[in-house]
């Protein structure tokens, strides 16, 4: 699985690693989610869906301890997430990883708790990869009559999503334009010491990337990355730089994979309502908004009360 992949060299807790703080979270969000645990008070137990590495669960806890507000913390994800790599250098935050229960290999369809055992369930870009028709029942069942469910979902407008889908533009590129099996053939030259054909090659491959027109800001991003990447192997070739390339390809796969995955599940508010009642699930109340961050359209914000 893709994901597996990605979270087992990410090394931030959550998938947010652009942000200076620890868990990864832009400060309005890490906000929000403070001001809803202390609305909830005290001897209150939460259940992160599709947790990943447990930012969302981590911080939960956090907050519970500040506030001494007692309650649980609990986590659970479909990826076969190895545990005792979920650490983050921060004493605070390490602390409360202990503190975490999580489950991996977990299909939110399937949800190994108890009926009516949690107050609040939470779902930070998570919920949307499961199906809905069975994961919102389980979900309901888990949770307490009254308890509330908040889902911040992917926005189809939102700046992730556009960010998203510049990479898959500049990751699909490096791979139509066979940039990859260029450079594999570069480095074969290089090490037969072929220097008139290696020289005219690498002039033929400087002169295709300099083709690529970048759109944006985020899109120079993808790019560079890839190409800082490439340099470092063409600059240095040697015996292991077949192999290196190889990794770096299958990596820019998943990486593909891994955002067409996060464009498909940003649905608009109608295919958000539509998925709820599709589910017939009984509900008390349903509020959807457009949720901002430093101006910008971060994601959806949803809250289902039980």
């Amino acid at each position: 699985m893709h994901w597996e992949q990605y979270w087992d060299v990410t090394p931030t807790l959550s998938s947010f690693g652009d942000s200076s703080d620890a868990l990864g979270y832009p400060e309005k969000l890490l906000n929000f989610w403070e001001n809803a645990v202390k609305s909830y008070g005290s001897d209150t137990h939460y259940l992160d869906l599709g947790t990943g590495k447990g930012a969302l669960a981590v911080w939960i806890q956090v907050l519970l301890v500040r506030s001494m507000l007692g309650g649980s913390v609990k986590a659970c994800d479909l990826a076969n997430i190895d545990e005792t790599k979920i650490s983050s250098g921060v004493d605070e935050l390490d602390e409360a990883i202990k503190h975490v229960e999580f489950k991996f290999n977990t299909p939110l369809e399937r949800l190994p708790y108890p009926n009516n055992q949690f107050d609040v369930l939470a779902s930070q870009f998570g919920f949307e990869y499961s199906d809905w028709d069975k994961s919102l029942p389980e979900a309901l069942r888990v949770l307490k009559d009254n308890g509330e469910l908040i889902l911040m979902l992917h926005h189809p407008d939102s700046a992730i999503t556009k960010d998203c889908i510049g990479g898959i533009r500049v990751l699909n590129w490096f791979f139509n334009e066979n940039i990859l099996n260029d450079v594999t053939t570069l480095i074969d030259l290089k090490l037969r010491n072929e220097n008139i054909p290696f020289a005219r090659l690498n002039e033929e491959i400087i002169h295709k990337l300099q083709t690529f027109k970048v759109l944006d800001s985020a899109e120079q991003v993808w790019f560079l990355d890839v190409m800082t990447k490439l340099s470092k192997l063409i600059i240095n070739i040697n015996h292991e730089s077949t192999k290196a390339l190889k990794n770096l390809e299958e990596f820019i796969g998943k990486q593909i994979t891994r955002l067409e995955d996060q464009v498909s599940v940003a649905f608009s508010k109608e295919e958000v309502t539509n998925r709820i009642k599709k589910s017939q699930v009984t509900i008390k109340s349903l509020k959807i908004e457009d949720f901002f961050v430093d101006g910008e359209l971060f994601c959806w914000k949803v809250l289902l009360k039980k």
